[in-house]
């Protein structure tokens, strides 16, 4: 009976270790990168360089940078999984009249991945979050 008790105990305690280990490593992507402050900060960085960038700046002209990087930080904490509600334009009529190009699309993503890798996010996160945030191209790119 004694053996059966060690047993049963030695059981437990492994299989809740394996539970507390896999629950750590399935945390879930807005929580594992700091949520809407790392997103925020992120698009602060980004938002600076692609504002004061000759190529695309002048999409943005007259845009609030501030309310631009609330809105972003809202988006993507949604796209991602976290708990907020995003209610501004769709990329669709934001960007309808705009003509962007695939080249002024991806500049701008290479800010904000440059912004990722500023802020200490991994390789990991950055494409985790990018794999989210891609199908938006289409409503943003013009055909």
């Amino acid at each position: 009976m004694k053996s059966l008790s060690i047993f049963l105990l030695t059981t437990c305690t492994m299989l809740t270790g394996c539970v507390s280990y896999r629950e750590g490593q399935n945390v879930d992507l807005y929580t594992e990168i700091g949520g809407k402050e790392t997103l925020s900060k992120v698009y602060g960085l980004a938002l600076t360089r692609i504002y004061n960038d000759p190529v695309i700046g002048h999409y943005f002209e007259g845009v609030p940078k501030n309310d631009l990087r609330r809105e972003l930080t809202e988006q993507t904490c949604e796209l991602i999984g976290g708990p907020c509600d995003y209610e501004g334009k769709s990329m669709l009529e934001a960007h309808k009249d705009l003509s962007i190009k695939d080249s002024e699309f991806f500049l701008l993503v290479e800010y904000v991945q440059q912004a990722m890798r500023d802020i200490g996010l991994t390789y990991q996160q950055e494409n985790r979050i990018l794999s989210h945030l891609a199908p938006v191209k289409n409503e943003v790119v013009y055909h």
